[in-house]
This record gives C-alpha cells, structure tokens and sequence, in this order.
C-alpha cells in the first residue's frame, strides 16, 4: 500500500511505476523487472490518463505489457472475478496497482465483525488472489488528517485489520502542498525499514536521497550559515590559526560584513555549543588561555582535511 493525503502526488508516483516496470526501466534509481502491468485508474478518465503519460513519456511508445482501465467491478460485485478474467487474458502480469482502494471497496455487512472484521476480510481477497497467482498487488490509499508524529504509518486510514494483511506499507508526505519534495516512507515484512526524500521533476518523482542524508545536508548548510562559523572561516582561510578575545572576533567580522549579534560572552558560549561540530565538519580545534585579566584568549586552527 501507498498512502498519502490528497494531491500529494501518489497516482503520478504508481502511474510512474507501471510506466517504468512495463518497459523495465529504473524507477526511483532502482532496477525494475520488465512484466505486464495493469493499472486500474479508477478516479481518473481516459483522456486525463493519456494526458499524464503522454506528459511523463511524450514520443515514447508504450509496450503492450502496459495495460490500464478506468472502470471495474468492487469487491461486493465481481472484482475477483473479473481479475481471474484479466488474468488469464495478459501474459506475465505480475503487478497490479488498485488506484484508489476506495473504489473497489464492498458492500460493508455486519456480519464480517464490525469494521475491523471489514477490513480484515477485504484484504485477505486481495492477498489470496495476489498469492494464488504470484503477483503483487499495490493499493493507493489516502491518510487520514490525524498527525502522529513519532509514527506516520499510524496515519493510513482505516483499522489495523486493513495494514495488518499488508506486506509492505509506503507513506507519502508533503509537507506544503506547493512543495517540489516529499518523504517516502516505508516499512515491510522483507524489506529493510527505510526513508528518503523524492523531488517532481518534470512530471516524474526522483530520488534526491534518504532522508538521513539530506537532514545531514541541511544540518550542515545550517551549520555554515551561522554568523559565528563564517567568521570563524573567513580567519582562519589564508592562516592555520586565530586567536584574540571575543570582542576581537565581533570587530573582526563586522569588517567583512558578518554580523554577529551577540556580546563576547554570549558569543563565548555559542562556541561553546558549536564546539564539536566545529571540529567535525570544518576541522577547528578550540582552546582557550586564561590571561588571569578577567577576559580570555580564544585559539582556533584548523586542520586540512586528509
């Protein structure tokens, strides 16, 4: 399953996996293994269908292993039947893609054990069917607008007997809805548990990275953007050392135009705080002389990196 709130781009991202996996091309940089696909775009017509791939793969013909309609049968009114139907019909089909499960959905009944006993039974068709036939089947579901922040899978809409059947579970998360990145989340019983950050580009999601890679990125452009640590790098760019009282430093900065906005002794403590990363990211080792006078001398170096 794929969850994310509306508009957050789930249906270009499965409709981009279909497209990839039918011709066997990369998606999201990992490797696909070419076979037929069906995507079942049941929230969109023909004409808005043609229009998104023609916009993802314009020029490009697509291969008979690329299957799709806009209409079918729920749950209640023949929706296995008529997959046994397809089936049958489309050589090496191996994945399927319900684009919303809400749209297949049955008739709800009392008797399956209240909403949960629903959901459970709904998800064991699907799984009995994806397993008699060895296919993967990906459902397209929508979050719900409660946040949980230690734990986005809480989000999925629905009880626990609708994840609890699932083999593997991806959310999707922006976090304007203006915004060009998202976090893909995921989590699965044979994969490693894992977070990356995606970006539209031009119609297509792409990896720009995982999501502890790029929180490192804007931790350390952070870092840089300081006023402190500029200051620090401008000193030290043409010397293997710095040293004099806070105050020095402030004057010293305000001279090439950075700006810090802290008393010598605020700014002795910011160092203090800044210290470690200092020394991890730009190679500034920190000490300090006691001149007995009441106000200390500041050492920076800075080691070249190996």
């Amino acid at each position: 399953m794929i969850a994310s709130a509306p508009k957050d781009g789930k249906s270009w991202f499965v409709l981009l996996l279909c497209l990839c996996v039918s011709m066997g091309k990369k998606f999201l940089g990992y490797d696909t293994h070419q076979c037929s696909v069906l995507y079942l775009a049941l929230e969109d017509s023909d004409n808005r269908l043609r229009s998104r791939i023609k916009r993802i793969f314009d020029g490009e013909k697509l291969p008979n292993s690329f299957n799709y309609c806009t209409e079918i049968g729920d749950l209640s009114n023949g929706f296995i039947e008529q997959m046994e139907y397809i089936y049958k019909r489309l050589n090496n089909l191996r994945l399927i893609v319900v684009d919303t499960l809400q749209c297949i959905r049955g008739q709800y009944n009392n008797k399956d054990g209240g909403i949960y006993g629903y959901d459970y039974k709904e998800m064991n068709t699907l799984k009995a069917f994806s397993k008699k036939h060895n296919l993967a089947i990906l459902l397209v579901h929508h979050t719900s607008k409660a946040e949980s922040p230690n734990d986005p899978f809480f989000t999925i809409s629905g009880t626990r007997g609708l994840t609890g059947a699932l083999d593997l579970m991806m959310i999707l998360r922006r976090e304007n809805a203006e915004d060009k990145q998202a976090k893909l989340y995921i989590r699965g019983r044979d994969v490693d548990n894992n977070a990356f950050v995606i970006e539209m580009k031009e119609c297509k999601w792409v990896k720009v990275g995982t999501l502890d890679e790029i929180q490192e990125q804007n931790t350390v452009k952070q870092f840089h953007n300081n006023s402190t640590v500029r200051a620090l790098n401008e000193a030290l760019k043409d010397a293997e050392q710095w040293r004099g009282r806070m105050s020095d430093l402030i004057s010293f900065a305000e001279k090439r135009e950075i700006y810090i906005s802290l008393t010598p002794k605020q700014l002795s403590n910011e160092i203090g705080v800044l210290e470690c990363q200092l020394k991890k990211i730009d190679g500034i080792e920190h000490t300090v002389i006691n001149n007995g006078k009441g106000s200390s001398i500041h050492v920076f170096k800075k080691h070249k990196k190996q």
